[in-house]
Parts: C-alpha cells; sequence; structure tokens
C-alpha cells in the first residue's frame, strides 16, 4: 500500500510532507552554513521535540530571557519545513535547526564538516509504534488505519518513516 499523495510527495527517494515544497527542499543542498550552527538530526518520533526544549533550555538558559514565551518553532525551526516562512539568514548566532533528512540531502556545507550536528536515535520498534498512534491523532500525517499495513510501509520504506537500518548507515560516525 504506497502512501497517499495527498499527505506526502517523494524527492530523490524521500518522502516529505506536503506542507513544505520540492522547490524548497531542492534550495537546501546550496543552503549556507555558519561554523556555529547546530543541527538537531533525527529519525521521526526518535525524540526531536525532547531534544529541541533540551538544547533550547541549555542555549537560552530558559525562563531567563524569555523563551519560554516563544513557540518552539520559533526559537528551533524545521530545516525542510519553514512552515513560518521565516528569513533563515537572520536567525541569531548560534543558529538552530531540526531535521528529519537523511544525510545525502542535508546542505553541501554541512557534509563537508561546517556547522555541528546532533544525531539521536531511538529502537525502531519504538519509532513504529510511536509512528502509528501518531498518525492517528495528527492531521498532517495520513492516519494509517491499522498497523500491520504501517509496518508493511515501514519495512519498505514507503512512506514519512521506514527501516531504519539503511538510514543510519548513511550517517557517517564521528572519527577519534
Amino acid at each position: 500500500m504506497e502512501p497517499s499523495k495527498e499527505f506526502m510527495f517523494k524527492y530523490k527517494g524521500f518522502y516529505f510532507g506536503v506542507n513544505t515544497s520540492v522547490e524548497h527542499v531542492a534550495s537546501l543542498e546550496n543552503f549556507e552554513i555558519k561554523d556555529s550552527d547546530i543541527f538537531i538530526a533525527t529519525y521521526p518520533k526518535s525524540g526531536t521535540v525532547w531534544t529541541q526544549n533540551i538544547l533550547s533550555l541549555i542555549l537560552h538558559e530558559g525562563h531567563r530571557n524569555g523563551t519560554e514565551d516563544m513557540e518552539l518553532m520559533d526559537r528551533i525551526p524545521w530545516l525542510e519545513y519553514n512552515i513560518k516562512n521565516k528569513d533563515f539568514t537572520s536567525l541569531p548566532v548560534p543558529r538552530v535547526f531540526a531535521t528529519h533528512l537523511p544525510y545525502y540531502l542535508l546542505p553541501r556545507d554541512l557534509r563537508n564538516k561546517k556547522g555541528r550536528i546532533i544525531y539521536v536515535t531511538r529502537n525502531p520498534k519504538d519509532v513504529l509504534v510511536s509512528y502509528y498512534h501518531f498518525s492517528k491523532y495528527m492531521n498532517i500525517v495520513e492516519e494509517v488505519p491499522d498497523f500491520n499495513i504501517c509496518m508493511e510501509r515501514f519495512l519498505a520504506g514507503k512512506g514519512r518513516i521506514s527501516f531504519l537500518l539503511k538510514e543510519s548507515k548513511s550517517w557517517p560516525m564521528p572519527s577519534d
């Protein structure tokens, strides 16, 4: 069972939600990275929001500067989903972004060792169960009617989540 085109599109072998565009995703290859930039790179349903909140508290000292009144997406926007049409170049340094992009779709500068990456992983079984339940109450993703269908898509690499093994192997490991 293929994912619904109403909720996602495929670009260079990767599925994206329709709340972004092919043009925006394609433009990310040449997105200019600053050495101080930080990227929270996660697989969907792997603790992205937790990591965003923890890093935001560390960087902004939470309540000390009023960031508790800002939406998380304003503090740490999604690179591939610029929903609020922010000018990323005008964000204060250090700029922090969240992303679910696979390594091969990251901006070229980031692949060339500019910026820093925090890569978060989670047990694939937990990701699958979490995504299945997430699809039941989030109107931005297609509701998967049956867990077995969700698992088939996951294992076949069809949809916003797919089996993690090939994804995690594409990320280079830190050198000693």
